[in-house]
C-alpha cells in the first residue's frame, strides 16, 4: 500500500508538471518564470515529489525487513493477523509517512529559511537588484552602500530590513521594497524538484548531503537483503528430492531471481547515477543546473513507473492476460495469415529459382564440360594426320 501511495505521488507529481508546462504556461514560461519559482505551487509540489520518492524508497526497505524476517523464520508461513502485529505494521507505517513527510516539509519551514532559502526578488521596476539576487550578491549591495560590514552572516530578516532603509518610504513615492517573494528550498528550477544539486556555499548542502547518504544506505540495504533473499532460497529448494514439486519450486525461484534483478537494476538506475552526479556537480567538477528536468521526468521516476508490475500479482497479471490476448488476435487475424502465406509463397519461389538456377548452372557445366572433349578430340585426330 505504502509503495503504491509514494508511487500516486510521484505520478500526480508529474501531472501537474505537465499541465503547468502544456496548458497554462504554454510557450510564455520565460515571461512568467519568476513568478513561478516563488510561487507556493512550485514548493507544494516539490513537497508532493519528494514525499512520493521518500515513502516509496523507505517502503521498499521496510517490505525487504518484512521478507528478511521471513528468512530468519525459515520460510514459514506466517501466522494469522494478531492485534499485536497490526499495531506493528501501522507504527511502521506511520513513522515512514512522518519520515518522509518531515523531509519533504522541512525545507519550507519559516523559521529555517536562513538555510533553505536561495534569494530574493523584488519588485521588477527598481534596477538595483535584478533577477533573484543570493544573499552574497545583496550583502556586496549593501556593503557598497552602508560602508564596511564585518565579515558575518546576517540573517534574511535582517538583510531585507537594510534593503528597505536603502529606500525611501514617503506616502506617494515608489517603495520597490513592498513586494518581496523568497525563493525557497524547491524554486531552485523550473521543475520544482529536491534541491539535489547543491554547491560548497549552499547553506543546505549538510541537509541534503545527509538525505543523499541516507537514500543511499536505503539502496544498499534493498540489495543486500534481495541477494540473500535469493541464495536463502536457492538453497532451500537444494534440500529437495528431484520431484515435481522441486521442478515448481525451481520455476519460482527463477520468477523471483528475476524479479530481484530488476529490482536491484531499477534502485541501482535511480539513486546511483543521482547521487554520483550530485557529487560531481558538489566538487565543481561540473554544472548539473541544466539537468533537473531529466532527472525528474525520467531518472527519479524509473522506481515509480516499474514498482506495481513487481509488488502487484493483480497488475501483473492482468498486463500478462492483455499482452497474450493482443497476441493471440493478432496471430488469429486474416492480415496475419495473408502475409504469412504471403512470405511463404514468396519462400517457395525463392527456392524453385535458387533450383531453377542451380540446374541452369549443372546444365551450363556439362555443355562446356562436352564442348571441351569434342575440343581434345578434335586436335587429337589432327596430330595423327599430320603425323
Amino acid at each position: 500500500m505504502l509503495i503504491s501511495l509514494g508511487d500516486f505521488m510521484v505520478g500526480c507529481y508529474l501531472l501537474v508538471i505537465a499541465i503547468y508546462d502544456t496548458a497554462i504556461f504554454k510557450r510564455g514560461y520565460c515571461q512568467v518564470q519568476i513568478k513561478w519559482m516563488t510561487s507556493i505551487q512550485c514548493s507544494t509540489i516539490g513537497v508532493l515529489s519528494t514525499i512520493g520518492s521518500q515513502v516509496s524508497l523507505f517502503a521498499m526497505a521496510g517490505l525487504s525487513t518484512i521478507r528478511l524476517n521471513g528468512i530468519r523464520g525459515g520460510l514459514r508461513v506466517p501466522g494469522e493477523v494478531t492485534l499485536a502485529k497490526f499495531l506493528k505494521v501501522a507504527l511502521g507505517v506511520l513513522i515512514i509517512v512522518l519520515i518522509s513527510a518531515g523531509i519533504a516539509i522541512t525545507p519550507i519551514v519559516g523559521r529555517l529559511e536562513d538555510f533553505f532559502v536561495n534569494g530574493v526578488e523584488f519588485d521588477t521596476k527598481q534596477m538595483l537588484f535584478i533577477g533573484i539576487p543570493k544573499k552574497r550578491k545583496i550583502l556586496q549591495v549593501l556593503e557598497a552602500y552602508y560602508g564596511r560590514m564585518k565579515d558575518t552572516t546576517l540573517s534574511w530578516e535582517m538583510i531585507l530590513k537594510m534593503v528597505r532603509n536603502m529606500f525611501s518610504h514617503d506616502v506617494g513615492l515608489y517603495d520597490p521594497t513592498k513586494s518581496v517573494q523568497k525563493q525557497k528550498f524547491y524554486g531552485n528550477d523550473g521543475v520544482c524538484l529536491f534541491k539535489y544539486f547543491v554547491r560548497s556555499d549552499d547553506p543546505q548542502k549538510e541537509y541534503v548531503w545527509a538525505i543523499l547518504v541516507l537514500n543511499f544506505v536505503c539502496f544498499l540495504f534493498i540489495s543486500i537483503s534481495y541477494v540473500l533473499i535469493a541464495f536463502a532460497s536457492r538453497n532451500s529448494s537444494k534440500n529437495l528430492v528431484n520431484t515435481e514439486n522441486k521442478r515448481q519450486i525451481d520455476q519460482r525461484n527463477r520468477k523471483m531471481n528475476t524479479r530481484i534483478t530488476i529490482i536491484i537494476a531499477t534502485d541501482f538506475c535511480c539513486w546511483i547515477p543521482f547521487i554520483v552526479i550530485c557529487a560531481l556537480h558538489s566538487l565543481e567538477v561540473l554544472d548539473a543546473t541544466p539537468w533537473y528536468g531529466i532527472f525528474s521526468m525520467i531518472i527519479l521516476p524509473i522506481n515509480s513507473v516499474i514498482n506495481p508490475f513487481l509488488y502487484d500479482s493483480i497488475i501483473t497479471s492482468k498486463l500478462g492476460e492483455s499482452v497474450r490476448f493482443v497476441s493471440n488476435r493478432i496471430t488469429r487475424s486474416r492480415i496475419f495469415h495473408l502475409r504469412l502465406f504471403h512470405f511463404g509463397n514468396t519462400r517457395n519461389e525463392v527456392i524453385e529459382m535458387q533450383e531453377i538456377e542451380g540446374r541452369q548452372e549443372t546444365v551450363g557445366s556439362a555443355a562446356t564440360a562436352g564442348n571441351l572433349t569434342k575440343t581434345t578430340d578434335i586436335e587429337a585426330e589432327t596430330n595423327t594426320n599430320d603425323n
